[in-house]
């Protein structure tokens, strides 16, 4: 990209100027014409490109980082970290939900083969949750899908304190993380979580529609609420690498 060359429209509609800025970048990403971990302008030229003041243009920033698109480090510039595709990126370090993610990517999140069972925590969990082995946890399992498509499997148990044993599909609905955040009332604040490698055995290559033996990525997490309370959630995503990834954008 030449540096005087101007990409990026001007924004002149009567339409709040913050959101048709926001709506040209996002486009601009999903264009396809630039790749993860290439640097965007600086937002001094972006703003003279577009034709707008830089904080209208860190607000539009702003909300393309929160979605997943950009990576902004202080001091050392905006970083794409994902276009629209049918495999779904996403940075890591924000915890976000995955339906939000899939639905701010321009598709459709759903889930399907949910199932809720009352069970007791074992030593891993226990620990884990900082509860006791034995004690009632309820645990969901469900595909997550995308436009109707087997995208990943999601694994969560939740003590039966925090997530009662008879809660229903419709109860929770779509998304997990916002039916903690709106109906429990809990604002997870952050969480612990490691990648791991896995492999699809037979009952998991049939759910993921892909081959026995593919590689999966699983993203293991446990969910906090305050820095010094106990964990109210353990999840496992398992997908494959094709279908979802994962970017850190990394800086010395």
């Amino acid at each position: 990209m030449h540096p005087t060359e101007d990409v990026f429209e001007k924004i002149v509609s009567d339409e709040t100027i913050a959101d048709r800025a926001y709506k040209s970048l996002k486009d601009y990403l999903e264009s396809g014409r630039l790749v993860p971990g290439q640097k965007l302008p600086s937002e001094n030229e972006m703003a003279r490109q577009m034709n707008i003041s830089r904080v209208t243009l860190r607000t539009a920033l702003q909300k393309l980082e929160l979605l997943g698109y950009v990576d902004r480090k202080r001091g050392v510039g905006t970083f794409v970290v994902a276009s629209k595709a049918q495999r779904i990126d996403a940075g890591i370090e924000r915890l976000v939900s995955i339906s939000d993610v899939i639905r701010q990517r321009g598709h459709t999140p759903g889930a399907k083969k949910v199932q809720i069972t009352a069970e007791k925590a074992d030593e891993q969990i226990a620990s884990e949750l900082q509860i006791h082995v034995g004690d009632p946890v309820t645990v969901i399992k469900r595909i997550r899908t995308m436009d109707g498509q087997p995208l990943m499997y999601d694994t969560n148990i939740f003590p039966a304190s925090v997530i009662q044993q008879n809660v229903t599909e419709t109860e929770i609905g779509s998304s997990i993380f916002n039916y903690i955040l709106k109906q429990k009332k809990l604002n997870v604040t952050h969480a612990v979580a490691r990648l791991v490698p896995g492999m699809a055995d037979e009952r998991m290559a049939k759910m993921l529609d892909v081959e026995v033996g593919t590689l999966l990525i699983c993203l293991v997490q446990v969910h906090y609420i305050n820095e010094n309370d106990a964990p109210i959630w353990q999840s496992t995503l398992s997908f494959p690498e094709n279908k979802f990834s994962w970017y850190i954008v990394r800086t010395r």
